[in-house]
Protein backbone atom coordinates (compact mmCIF):
# COMPACT_ATOMS: atom_id res chain seq x y z
CA UNK A 1 0.00 0.00 0.00
CA UNK A 2 1.40 3.45 -0.85
CA UNK A 3 2.57 5.53 2.09
CA UNK A 4 0.01 8.31 1.40
CA UNK A 5 -2.84 5.77 1.33
CA UNK A 6 -1.62 4.30 4.64
CA UNK A 7 -1.72 7.76 6.29
CA UNK A 8 -5.24 8.33 5.02
CA UNK A 9 -6.37 4.97 6.33
CA UNK A 10 -4.89 5.72 9.78
CA UNK A 11 -6.59 9.12 9.79
CA UNK A 12 -9.93 7.53 8.94
CA UNK A 13 -9.51 5.01 11.76
CA UNK A 14 -8.58 7.75 14.26
CA UNK A 15 -11.54 9.85 13.18
CA UNK A 16 -13.84 6.85 13.49
CA UNK A 17 -12.57 6.03 16.99
CA UNK A 18 -12.90 9.66 18.08
CA UNK A 19 -16.47 9.86 16.76
CA UNK A 20 -17.39 6.62 18.53
CA UNK A 21 -15.90 7.83 21.82
CA UNK A 22 -17.68 11.18 21.49
CA UNK A 23 -20.95 9.38 20.75
CA UNK A 24 -20.49 7.10 23.76
CA UNK A 25 -19.66 10.11 25.98
CA UNK A 26 -22.77 11.99 24.82
CA UNK A 27 -24.92 8.91 25.35
CA UNK A 28 -23.49 8.38 28.86
CA UNK A 29 -23.97 12.04 29.71
CA UNK A 30 -27.57 11.97 28.48
CA UNK A 31 -28.22 8.76 30.43
CA UNK A 32 -26.81 10.30 33.62
CA UNK A 33 -28.75 13.53 33.09
CA UNK A 34 -31.98 11.60 32.72
CA UNK A 35 -31.22 9.92 36.04
CA UNK A 36 -29.91 13.00 37.81
CA UNK A 37 -32.52 12.57 40.55
CA UNK A 38 -30.54 9.49 41.57
CA UNK A 39 -26.97 10.44 40.77
CA UNK A 40 -26.96 13.84 42.51
CA UNK A 41 -27.94 12.50 45.96
CA UNK A 42 -25.84 9.37 45.37
CA UNK A 43 -22.76 11.52 44.84
CA UNK A 44 -23.57 13.51 47.98
CA UNK A 45 -24.08 10.29 49.97
CA UNK A 46 -20.70 9.01 48.79
CA UNK A 47 -18.95 12.25 49.76
CA UNK A 48 -20.73 12.54 53.09
CA UNK A 49 -20.15 8.86 53.84
CA UNK A 50 -16.42 9.14 53.19
CA UNK A 51 -15.93 12.31 55.25
CA UNK A 52 -17.98 10.96 58.15
CA UNK A 53 -16.81 7.33 58.33
CA UNK A 54 -13.14 7.56 57.34
CA UNK A 55 -11.10 7.15 60.54
CA UNK A 56 -14.24 7.49 62.65
CA UNK A 57 -12.70 5.32 65.37
CA UNK A 58 -9.97 7.93 65.91
CA UNK A 59 -9.42 8.88 68.66
CA UNK A 60 -9.94 5.60 70.43
CA UNK A 61 -11.39 7.26 73.53
CA UNK A 62 -14.40 9.28 74.63
CA UNK A 63 -14.27 12.92 73.56
CA UNK A 64 -16.16 15.94 74.92
CA UNK A 65 -19.77 15.07 75.88
CA UNK A 66 -19.39 11.48 74.71
CA UNK A 67 -18.52 10.85 78.35
CA UNK A 68 -22.19 11.57 79.09
CA UNK A 69 -24.28 10.63 76.07
CA UNK A 70 -22.43 7.46 75.06
CA UNK A 71 -22.25 6.37 78.68
CA UNK A 72 -25.98 7.03 79.12
CA UNK A 73 -26.70 5.02 75.96
CA UNK A 74 -24.68 2.12 77.31
CA UNK A 75 -26.50 2.40 80.63
CA UNK A 76 -29.75 1.50 78.88
CA UNK A 77 -28.13 -1.68 77.60
CA UNK A 78 -26.62 -2.45 81.01
CA UNK A 79 -29.86 -1.60 82.88
CA UNK A 80 -28.07 0.97 85.00
CA UNK A 81 -29.95 3.86 86.60
CA UNK A 82 -28.88 7.44 85.90
CA UNK A 83 -30.25 10.97 85.54
CA UNK A 84 -30.21 12.75 82.18
CA UNK A 85 -31.31 16.34 81.62
CA UNK A 86 -32.34 15.65 78.02
CA UNK A 87 -35.11 13.46 76.57
CA UNK A 88 -33.98 9.90 75.82
CA UNK A 89 -34.37 9.28 72.07
CA UNK A 90 -30.86 10.38 71.11
CA UNK A 91 -29.34 7.95 73.60
CA UNK A 92 -31.58 5.14 72.32
CA UNK A 93 -30.15 5.67 68.84
CA UNK A 94 -26.56 5.67 70.11
CA UNK A 95 -27.39 2.52 72.09
CA UNK A 96 -28.49 0.86 68.86
CA UNK A 97 -24.98 1.29 67.43
CA UNK A 98 -23.44 0.01 70.67
CA UNK A 99 -25.75 -2.99 70.53
CA UNK A 100 -24.32 -3.96 67.13
CA UNK A 101 -20.64 -3.06 67.51
CA UNK A 102 -20.07 -2.92 71.26
CA UNK A 103 -19.04 -0.06 73.55
CA UNK A 104 -16.21 0.98 71.25
CA UNK A 105 -15.76 4.14 69.15
CA UNK A 106 -17.46 2.63 66.10
CA UNK A 107 -20.35 1.51 68.28
CA UNK A 108 -21.18 4.85 69.85
CA UNK A 109 -20.35 6.93 66.75
CA UNK A 110 -21.87 4.88 63.91
CA UNK A 111 -25.48 6.08 64.26
CA UNK A 112 -24.44 9.73 64.37
CA UNK A 113 -22.50 9.25 61.13
CA UNK A 114 -25.46 7.57 59.43
CA UNK A 115 -27.82 10.33 60.50
CA UNK A 116 -25.21 12.89 59.47
CA UNK A 117 -25.34 11.48 55.94
CA UNK A 118 -29.12 11.71 56.14
CA UNK A 119 -28.86 15.39 57.08
CA UNK A 120 -26.87 16.07 53.90
CA UNK A 121 -29.52 14.31 51.79
CA UNK A 122 -32.36 16.19 53.49
CA UNK A 123 -30.63 19.54 52.94
CA UNK A 124 -30.35 18.58 49.27
CA UNK A 125 -34.06 17.72 49.15
CA UNK A 126 -35.12 20.89 50.95
CA UNK A 127 -32.95 23.10 48.76
CA UNK A 128 -34.45 21.48 45.67
CA UNK A 129 -38.00 21.80 46.98
CA UNK A 130 -37.84 25.33 48.36
CA UNK A 131 -36.24 26.86 45.26
CA UNK A 132 -37.54 24.39 42.67
CA UNK A 133 -33.97 23.84 41.49
CA UNK A 134 -31.82 20.73 41.55
CA UNK A 135 -28.81 23.02 41.17
CA UNK A 136 -29.60 24.78 44.44
CA UNK A 137 -30.27 21.45 46.11
CA UNK A 138 -26.99 19.95 44.94
CA UNK A 139 -24.97 22.98 46.04
CA UNK A 140 -26.71 22.97 49.43
CA UNK A 141 -25.96 19.26 49.90
CA UNK A 142 -22.35 19.77 48.79
CA UNK A 143 -21.83 22.63 51.24
CA UNK A 144 -23.44 20.59 54.04
CA UNK A 145 -21.13 17.65 53.31
CA UNK A 146 -18.12 19.99 53.54
CA UNK A 147 -19.28 21.90 56.63
CA UNK A 148 -17.24 21.45 59.81
CA UNK A 149 -19.84 21.68 62.58
CA UNK A 150 -22.16 19.16 60.92
CA UNK A 151 -19.15 16.94 60.20
CA UNK A 152 -17.71 16.96 63.72
CA UNK A 153 -21.09 16.34 65.35
CA UNK A 154 -21.74 13.48 62.91
CA UNK A 155 -18.47 11.76 63.82
CA UNK A 156 -19.04 11.77 67.58
CA UNK A 157 -21.35 9.96 69.97
CA UNK A 158 -23.45 13.10 70.54
CA UNK A 159 -27.13 13.84 70.03
CA UNK A 160 -27.43 17.18 68.22
CA UNK A 161 -27.27 15.61 64.75
CA UNK A 162 -30.35 13.49 65.51
CA UNK A 163 -32.44 16.55 66.38
CA UNK A 164 -31.32 18.28 63.18
CA UNK A 165 -32.18 15.21 61.10
CA UNK A 166 -35.70 14.83 62.47
CA UNK A 167 -36.46 18.55 62.13
CA UNK A 168 -35.35 18.57 58.49
CA UNK A 169 -37.31 15.39 57.80
CA UNK A 170 -40.43 17.00 59.28
CA UNK A 171 -40.07 20.01 56.98
CA UNK A 172 -39.48 17.84 53.93
CA UNK A 173 -42.54 15.68 54.58
CA UNK A 174 -44.78 18.64 55.42
CA UNK A 175 -43.87 20.54 52.26
CA UNK A 176 -44.42 17.46 50.13
CA UNK A 177 -47.86 16.90 51.65
CA UNK A 178 -49.07 19.65 49.31
CA UNK A 179 -48.00 17.53 46.34
CA UNK A 180 -49.70 14.39 47.62
CA UNK A 181 -51.14 11.96 45.07
CA UNK A 182 -53.79 9.23 45.50
CA UNK A 183 -51.13 6.54 45.96
CA UNK A 184 -49.52 8.64 48.71
CA UNK A 185 -52.30 10.67 50.33
CA UNK A 186 -51.79 13.90 52.20
CA UNK A 187 -52.36 12.38 55.64
CA UNK A 188 -49.48 9.96 55.13
CA UNK A 189 -47.00 12.82 54.63
CA UNK A 190 -48.50 14.78 57.51
CA UNK A 191 -48.33 11.78 59.83
CA UNK A 192 -44.68 11.31 58.89
CA UNK A 193 -44.04 14.99 59.61
CA UNK A 194 -45.75 14.65 62.97
CA UNK A 195 -43.68 11.60 63.92
CA UNK A 196 -40.51 13.52 63.05
CA UNK A 197 -41.61 16.58 65.06
CA UNK A 198 -42.14 14.39 68.10
CA UNK A 199 -38.83 12.62 67.52
CA UNK A 200 -36.93 15.92 67.20
CA UNK A 201 -38.34 17.12 70.53
CA UNK A 202 -37.58 13.71 72.06
CA UNK A 203 -33.89 14.24 71.28
CA UNK A 204 -33.65 17.84 72.54
CA UNK A 205 -36.43 20.23 73.47
CA UNK A 206 -35.28 22.77 70.89
CA UNK A 207 -36.47 20.24 68.31
CA UNK A 208 -40.00 21.43 69.08
CA UNK A 209 -39.15 24.53 67.04
CA UNK A 210 -39.96 22.41 63.99
CA UNK A 211 -43.62 22.44 65.06
CA UNK A 212 -43.50 26.23 65.33
CA UNK A 213 -42.19 26.58 61.77
CA UNK A 214 -44.78 24.20 60.33
CA UNK A 215 -47.60 25.81 62.33
CA UNK A 216 -46.72 29.31 61.11
CA UNK A 217 -46.52 28.13 57.49
CA UNK A 218 -49.89 26.38 57.78
CA UNK A 219 -51.50 29.47 59.34
CA UNK A 220 -50.10 31.58 56.52
CA UNK A 221 -51.52 29.17 53.96
CA UNK A 222 -54.98 29.28 55.53
CA UNK A 223 -54.88 33.07 55.96
CA UNK A 224 -53.92 33.57 52.33
CA UNK A 225 -56.88 31.47 51.28
CA UNK A 226 -59.46 33.00 53.61
CA UNK A 227 -58.51 36.71 53.58
CA UNK A 228 -57.53 38.67 50.49
CA UNK A 229 -55.78 41.35 52.54
CA UNK A 230 -53.51 38.69 54.06
CA UNK A 231 -52.66 37.26 50.65
CA UNK A 232 -51.09 40.60 49.70
CA UNK A 233 -48.40 40.09 52.36
CA UNK A 234 -47.70 36.43 51.68
CA UNK A 235 -45.56 34.74 49.01
CA UNK A 236 -47.37 34.80 45.69
CA UNK A 237 -45.91 31.46 44.56
CA UNK A 238 -44.97 28.20 46.23
CA UNK A 239 -46.89 25.41 47.98
CA UNK A 240 -49.10 27.64 50.15
CA UNK A 241 -52.24 27.22 47.96
CA UNK A 242 -51.88 23.43 48.13
CA UNK A 243 -51.17 23.43 51.87
CA UNK A 244 -54.23 25.61 52.49
CA UNK A 245 -56.48 22.69 51.49
CA UNK A 246 -55.36 20.62 54.48
CA UNK A 247 -58.26 20.38 56.91
CA UNK A 248 -57.49 21.92 60.33
CA UNK A 249 -58.57 18.76 62.14
CA UNK A 250 -56.19 16.66 60.06
CA UNK A 251 -53.37 19.13 60.62
CA UNK A 252 -53.88 19.23 64.39
CA UNK A 253 -54.16 15.45 64.64
CA UNK A 254 -51.00 14.78 62.61
CA UNK A 255 -48.79 17.74 63.47
CA UNK A 256 -49.83 18.54 67.06
CA UNK A 257 -51.41 15.51 68.74
CA UNK A 258 -49.28 12.82 67.09
CA UNK A 259 -45.96 14.53 67.98
CA UNK A 260 -47.10 14.74 71.60
CA UNK A 261 -47.92 11.02 71.60
CA UNK A 262 -44.57 10.17 70.02
CA UNK A 263 -42.69 12.37 72.50
CA UNK A 264 -44.38 10.77 75.51
CA UNK A 265 -43.95 7.26 74.10
CA UNK A 266 -40.18 7.67 73.86
CA UNK A 267 -40.00 7.84 77.65
CA UNK A 268 -41.53 4.39 78.13
CA UNK A 269 -38.17 2.55 78.10
CA UNK A 270 -36.55 5.16 80.32
CA UNK A 271 -39.32 5.16 82.92
CA UNK A 272 -39.52 1.36 83.00
CA UNK A 273 -35.80 1.06 83.60
CA UNK A 274 -35.36 4.10 85.83
CA UNK A 275 -38.53 4.48 87.94
CA UNK A 276 -37.03 7.09 90.28
CA UNK A 277 -39.44 9.75 88.95
CA UNK A 278 -42.78 9.57 87.17
CA UNK A 279 -43.18 11.36 83.82
CA UNK A 280 -44.12 14.81 85.15
CA UNK A 281 -41.67 14.78 88.04
CA UNK A 282 -38.90 13.77 85.67
CA UNK A 283 -39.68 16.76 83.47
CA UNK A 284 -39.72 19.06 86.47
CA UNK A 285 -36.26 17.79 87.39
CA UNK A 286 -35.00 18.20 83.82
CA UNK A 287 -36.33 21.73 83.54
CA UNK A 288 -34.94 22.64 86.94
CA UNK A 289 -31.50 21.41 85.93
CA UNK A 290 -31.39 23.67 82.86
CA UNK A 291 -33.04 26.62 84.59
CA UNK A 292 -30.55 26.69 87.46
CA UNK A 293 -27.39 25.76 85.57
CA UNK A 294 -25.04 28.71 86.04
CA UNK A 295 -21.65 27.10 85.49
CA UNK A 296 -19.42 28.81 82.95
CA UNK A 297 -17.18 27.18 80.37
CA UNK A 298 -14.02 28.22 78.58
CA UNK A 299 -15.52 27.46 75.17
CA UNK A 300 -18.93 29.05 75.81
CA UNK A 301 -19.99 31.81 73.45
CA UNK A 302 -22.94 34.24 73.24
CA UNK A 303 -25.70 33.62 70.71
CA UNK A 304 -24.93 36.70 68.61
CA UNK A 305 -21.38 35.48 67.94
CA UNK A 306 -22.32 32.14 66.36
CA UNK A 307 -22.93 33.29 62.75
CA UNK A 308 -19.60 35.15 62.93
CA UNK A 309 -17.83 31.90 63.91
CA UNK A 310 -16.00 33.63 66.73
CA UNK A 311 -15.58 30.82 69.25
CA UNK A 312 -15.22 27.13 68.37
CA UNK A 313 -15.30 24.25 70.87
CA UNK A 314 -12.33 21.94 71.41
CA UNK A 315 -13.54 18.34 71.62
CA UNK A 316 -10.12 16.64 71.69
CA UNK A 317 -6.47 17.68 71.90
CA UNK A 318 -3.34 15.54 71.90
CA UNK A 319 0.30 16.45 71.21
CA UNK A 320 2.92 13.86 70.35
CA UNK A 321 6.10 15.28 71.87
CA UNK A 322 8.31 12.88 69.92
CA UNK A 323 7.06 13.93 66.48
CA UNK A 324 5.82 17.41 67.38
CA UNK A 325 2.44 16.65 65.81
CA UNK A 326 -1.00 17.34 67.17
CA UNK A 327 -4.30 15.51 66.80
CA UNK A 328 -7.33 17.64 67.52
CA UNK A 329 -11.06 17.73 67.01
CA UNK A 330 -12.24 21.32 66.88
CA UNK A 331 -15.92 22.12 66.44
CA UNK A 332 -15.29 24.85 63.91
CA UNK A 333 -17.42 25.58 60.88
CA UNK A 334 -16.12 25.91 57.35
CA UNK A 335 -15.22 29.63 57.35
CA UNK A 336 -16.08 30.07 53.67
CA UNK A 337 -19.57 28.64 54.27
CA UNK A 338 -20.29 30.58 57.45
CA UNK A 339 -18.97 33.97 56.42
CA UNK A 340 -20.41 33.88 52.90
CA UNK A 341 -23.74 32.81 54.41
CA UNK A 342 -24.07 36.14 56.25
CA UNK A 343 -24.68 38.32 53.14
CA UNK A 344 -26.61 35.43 51.55
CA UNK A 345 -28.94 35.33 54.56
CA UNK A 346 -29.46 39.10 54.45
CA UNK A 347 -30.26 38.77 50.75
CA UNK A 348 -32.72 36.01 51.65
CA UNK A 349 -34.41 38.25 54.22
CA UNK A 350 -34.82 40.96 51.58
CA UNK A 351 -36.32 38.49 49.12
CA UNK A 352 -38.65 37.12 51.78
CA UNK A 353 -39.92 40.53 52.93
CA UNK A 354 -39.81 42.66 49.79
CA UNK A 355 -40.22 40.17 46.97
CA UNK A 356 -42.37 37.74 48.98
CA UNK A 357 -40.68 34.59 47.67
CA UNK A 358 -41.66 31.38 49.43
CA UNK A 359 -38.25 29.64 49.43
CA UNK A 360 -36.35 32.44 51.17
CA UNK A 361 -39.32 33.13 53.46
CA UNK A 362 -39.46 29.52 54.67
CA UNK A 363 -35.68 29.35 55.14
CA UNK A 364 -35.57 32.64 57.07
CA UNK A 365 -38.52 31.58 59.26
CA UNK A 366 -36.92 28.24 60.10
CA UNK A 367 -33.57 29.91 60.76
CA UNK A 368 -35.19 32.42 63.13
CA UNK A 369 -37.24 29.90 65.12
CA UNK A 370 -34.29 27.56 65.61
CA UNK A 371 -31.93 30.42 66.50
CA UNK A 372 -33.75 33.19 68.36
CA UNK A 373 -34.95 31.09 71.34
CA UNK A 374 -31.34 31.07 72.54
CA UNK A 375 -31.54 34.85 73.00
CA UNK A 376 -33.64 34.13 76.09
CA UNK A 377 -31.27 31.55 77.58
CA UNK A 378 -28.84 32.86 80.19
CA UNK A 379 -26.90 29.63 80.83
CA UNK A 380 -23.63 28.85 79.05
CA UNK A 381 -24.24 28.23 75.36
CA UNK A 382 -22.02 26.91 72.60
CA UNK A 383 -21.52 27.06 68.86
CA UNK A 384 -23.31 23.74 68.35
CA UNK A 385 -26.56 25.34 69.52
CA UNK A 386 -26.66 27.03 66.11
CA UNK A 387 -26.98 23.64 64.38
CA UNK A 388 -30.76 23.83 64.00
CA UNK A 389 -30.48 27.09 62.05
CA UNK A 390 -27.32 26.15 60.14
CA UNK A 391 -28.99 24.10 57.35
CA UNK A 392 -31.04 27.11 56.30
CA UNK A 393 -28.07 29.46 56.12
CA UNK A 394 -26.46 26.80 53.90
CA UNK A 395 -29.54 26.60 51.67
CA UNK A 396 -29.73 30.39 51.35
CA UNK A 397 -26.03 30.48 50.46
CA UNK A 398 -26.52 27.77 47.84
CA UNK A 399 -29.36 29.70 46.26
CA UNK A 400 -27.39 32.96 46.20
CA UNK A 401 -24.40 31.28 44.53
CA UNK A 402 -26.66 29.49 42.06
CA UNK A 403 -28.28 32.78 41.09
CA UNK A 404 -24.85 34.32 40.51
CA UNK A 405 -23.83 31.35 38.39
CA UNK A 406 -26.88 31.81 36.16
CA UNK A 407 -25.72 35.31 35.23
CA UNK A 408 -22.63 36.14 33.19
CA UNK A 409 -19.36 37.98 33.54
CA UNK A 410 -17.79 38.67 36.90
CA UNK A 411 -20.82 37.44 38.87
CA UNK A 412 -20.48 33.99 37.37
CA UNK A 413 -16.78 34.02 38.17
CA UNK A 414 -17.55 35.02 41.77
CA UNK A 415 -19.93 32.07 42.08
CA UNK A 416 -17.25 29.68 40.86
CA UNK A 417 -14.70 31.29 43.19
CA UNK A 418 -17.05 30.85 46.17
CA UNK A 419 -17.52 27.13 45.47
CA UNK A 420 -13.77 26.62 45.05
CA UNK A 421 -13.13 28.51 48.31
CA UNK A 422 -15.58 26.28 50.18
CA UNK A 423 -13.96 23.11 48.82
CA UNK A 424 -10.43 24.32 49.58
CA UNK A 425 -11.41 25.39 53.11
CA UNK A 426 -12.90 21.95 53.73
CA UNK A 427 -9.66 20.26 52.63
CA UNK A 428 -7.57 22.69 54.67
CA UNK A 429 -9.54 22.33 57.90
CA UNK A 430 -10.41 18.63 57.59
CA UNK A 431 -7.40 17.52 59.73
CA UNK A 432 -8.52 19.59 62.74
CA UNK A 433 -12.09 18.35 62.37
CA UNK A 434 -11.10 14.67 62.42
CA UNK A 435 -7.98 14.31 64.63
CA UNK A 436 -5.73 13.77 61.64
CA UNK A 437 -2.14 14.27 62.92
CA UNK A 438 -0.48 17.43 61.61
CA UNK A 439 2.54 19.47 62.77
CA UNK A 440 1.80 21.76 65.70
CA UNK A 441 2.76 24.73 63.54
CA UNK A 442 0.25 23.67 60.91
CA UNK A 443 -2.47 23.68 63.54
CA UNK A 444 -1.71 27.26 64.57
CA UNK A 445 -1.62 28.31 60.92
CA UNK A 446 -5.27 27.30 60.80
CA UNK A 447 -6.16 29.48 63.77
CA UNK A 448 -7.15 32.52 61.68
CA UNK A 449 -8.71 34.32 64.67
CA UNK A 450 -7.21 34.68 68.13
CA UNK A 451 -10.56 33.63 69.62
CA UNK A 452 -10.25 30.22 67.91
CA UNK A 453 -7.39 29.19 70.20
Amino acid sequence: MPLRSLHLANADVSTYIFLQLASAWNAARAWCWQRRDFFAPALLVALAGFTRFWRITTPNELVFDEIYFSAFANNYLQHTTFFDSHPPLGKYLIALGIRFFGFVPLGYRAMGALFGIGVVVLIYRLGTKLFNSRGVGFLAGLFAALEGVLLVESRAGLINIFAVFFSLAAYDLFLRSGDAAPEKPCWLYLAGAGICIGAAAAVKWIGAASFGVIFVVYLAAKAGREWKWAARWLPSAGPLPQLSHIHPDLFLACCALLPLVIYCATFSIHLNQIPDFHFFELHRQMFGYHAHLQAGHGYASPWWSWPLLQRPVNYFWHVDAATQTTSTILLLGNPAVWWLAIPATLFGVWRAVVRREFGPAFAVLALALHYLPFVLISRASFLYHFMGALPFTIILLADAIHRLWQTSGIRRELAALAVVAIILCAIYFYPIWTALPIPVGAFYQRMWLVSWI
